[in-house]
């Protein structure tokens, strides 16, 4: 009678029946898990989401400690491959600790940092079986099974439609990526990348004969699924890299030259004339492709970001302007300006140039460089093809099947971060990380051995154990704060914008400031909170002028704190003479904007607040005319200050 347990112990795809391979399938698991949830809710962007996926982390360094101590039959060996990140670690918390003028920001990056090394230090030292790294890749192919669908539903039914992000309120695409899909994310610049970071596993596994030849067709049909999709987003960036792709996959596939020209040239054709043929003959396409290639377009707009990052970089050489940095860096720039303010330079390069410097720059691309030597080395030891008994022809080595998904992976992100944001979305960043641990497993040999002795291993675990509830601790204040923060800011917009705390329900503004004072409460050193709280305080004197002298009082201590926290921030000083302004201090107000403006003298807001200032004065009224006016060069859609622009000449 045959059984499910051979001889050996040994279960089909399953492994060794024992505790340390049943820890490691769960391990694996986990991982799966935080890949996929992190994915399907809008990358995990929002502070609120990253929050609500935290516990999956200490779960995650909980079972990786157990599996630590289950092995006892053969000493553990640990991979030291992740912790040639360590300095760059380091680096990054120095300049949130010490540099940045930033650091409530700052930490967002470090804590972002952070989980992609827990990541990448689990998935290199679990996931030990062919069987559990091919479910993990299959998990993380899952969601864009979802994500096409719903670009598709975008495109064709219902361009409004947004997925989910483990939050109790509700989330509207923004309007100016209506009619472009963007899957399960906020933008369709990040559903490109994420396209692009998928693209090269399926070509792969559609052209190497390694996987049965049901599986390769499907394949097939998911590469044109995903070709389809990055057309749809209309991002002609990622059309770009998705052409280099097809021209670069070729060669990680087949032995023969000829082959591997014939098939780059033969699919970059067909996609080109493809995006061509759309761009032609789709009118929603060709506007895009106009908007893009203008020089207030992407193309336009990235040459400005980037100019400037190098500006910081050559100012700054050594740390950089500070981590979290680069937007108010650049909001206070001197020489330039745009109409919307950016998160980064749309090139993670320079990011992480301008904000940390040559040094963190080094520590960072040193050890990626240093693996991707090594991966390419052991790519070319390998063979192209072994021969079976029991099959026809010769199939790929699963060593070099897997190196080139890695490479060709890591090739892709590469490529991402070149031109987007990846950093700033961890779900991309997951996928970078799972396509490099796939190097690190194959090529970096290195390890340290735990040895047999129980103590060594009952220390690991809780060490494993420790650090994750440590992780949590401090990470669950910072992104409960910038959760609480970011959404009172968005809510206190739309109750100004809509003066719905004039006219409405006038207890909506009362639960903003409430919101602004919990976010205060889980991390006291967040300024934006503090600013927050003094603007929504100010909205409150047009609820009862003659009672607004108590919350005056609190406004200004609030703006002052914020001044004390990050004195070289032009938004402080601008909320501190908005601030004074409402307290009747007029010196102290004008002195406080002028602080602005001397430190953001590009900025629209920064002119507008000090020309609505001064326009109270009938002798200074052609001066804030003039500041309206520079406001609105420098912003045309800054609807305030058009509207101070209107008042002034009518007076």
């Amino acid at each position: 009678m045959s059984t499910i347990i051979d001889k050996h112990g040994n279960i089909a795809f399953f492994g060794k029946l024992s505790w340390d391979n049943f820890m490691d399938w769960l391990v694996t698991l986990c991982l799966g898990t935080i890949i996929i949830l992190t994915t399907l809710n809008l990358g995990s962007v929002r502070a609120d989401t990253s929050l609500a996926l935290l516990p999956l982390y200490i779960l995650l360094l909980c079972l990786h400690g157990v599996w630590l101590l289950t092995n006892r039959e053969s000493s553990r060996q640990l991979s030291l491959g992740p912790l040639l990140f360590l300095p760059a670690l380091l680096w990054l918390f120095g300049s949130v600790w010490w540099l940045t003028p930033v650091p409530w920001l700052g930490w967002t990056e470090l804590l972002y940092a952070v989980q992609a090394f827990i990541v990448l230090w689990v998935l290199s030292n679990n996931v030990q079986t062919r069987a559990q790294l091919w479910l993990l890749i299959i998990m993380s192919l899952a969601p864009a099974g979802l994500a096409i669908f719903n670009g598709f539903y975008q495109f064709f039914q219902s361009p409004s439609r947004l997925g989910g992000a483990l939050i109790d309120y509700p989330l509207v695409l923004n309007a100016e990526f209506l009619g472009r899909a963007t899957g399960v994310f906020a933008d369709p610049y990040t559903y490109a990348a994420f396209l692009i970071v998928l693209l090269p596993s399926i070509l792969i596994a559609t052209v190497v004969r390694r996987l049965p030849k049901i599986l390769r067709v499907l394949s097939f049909y998911i590469a044109l699924a995903l070709i389809v999709s990055i057309t749809l987003t209309q991002v002609y960036w990622a059309a770009l890299v998705m052409i280099i792709l097809l021209g670069l996959v070729p060669w990680f596939c087949f032995r023969q030259v000829k082959w591997r020209i014939l098939f780059s040239l033969v699919s970059m054709a067909l996609v080109s004339i493809l995006l061509a043929l759309v761009v032609a003959y789709h009118p929603l396409f060709e506007k895009s492709f106009a908007d893009a290639v203008s020089e207030e377009g992407e193309a336009g707009v990235r040459l400005v970001l980037w100019e400037e990052a190098l500006v910081m970089a050559k100012a700054n050489p050594v740390s950089g302007v500070g981590a979290g940095a680069y937007r108010i860096a650049f909001e206070q720039s001197s020489e330039r300006s745009l109409t919307r303010l950016p998160e980064s330079p749309q090139n993670d390069y320079l990011l992480i140039l301008s904000q940390l410097g040559v040094v963190g720059f080094c520590l960072f691309m040193l050890p990626i460089f240093y693996v991707l030597a090594k991966s390419f080395s052991a790519l070319r030891k390998e063979p192209h093809g072994l021969k079976l008994r029991d099959r026809e022809g010769v199939i790929m080595p699963p060593q070099r099947f897997f190196l080139s998904i890695g490479l060709t992976g890591c090739i892709a992100f590469g490529l991402c971060m070149f031109t987007t944001f990846t950093f700033y979305v961890p779900a991309l960043t997951l996928y970078g990380v799972l396509w490099f641990s796939i190097l690190v497993k194959t090529s970096f040999r290195n390890s340290w051995s735990l040895g047999q002795h129980r103590f060594i291993r009952l220390a690991c675990c809780l060490l494993a154990s420790g650090f994750g509830v440590a992780f949590y601790a401090v990470a669950s204040d910072k992104l409960e704060s910038r959760g609480l923060e970011s959404r009172a800011n968005q809510e206190l917009d739309h109750l100004v914008e809509m003066r719905i705390h004039l006219s409405g329900n006038t207890d909506l503004l009362d639960q903003v400031i409430l919101q602004f004072e919990e976010a205060l409460l889980a991390d006291s050193r967040n300024v934006d909170a503090w600013l927050g709280l003094s603007s929504a305080l100010c909205q409150l004197y047009y609820r009862s002028p003659a009672d607004f002298e108590v919350h005056s009082a609190r406004a200004v201590d609030s703006a002052q704190r914020a001044v004390a926290l990050s004195p070289h921030y032009w938004r402080t000083w601008a909320q501190l003479g908005v601030a004074y302004s409402f307290n009747a201090e007029p010196e102290q107000a004008e002195a406080a904007l002028l602080q602005a403006l001397e430190r953001a003298p590009n900025s629209s807001d920064a002119h507008y607040y000090y020309g609505a200032f001064i326009g109270a004065e009938a002798s200074r009224r052609e001066e804030a005319l003039g500041h309206a006016r520079r406001a609105l060069e420098i912003n045309p859609d800054n609807s305030v200050a058009r509207r101070l622009e209107q008042k002034l000449l009518i007076f």
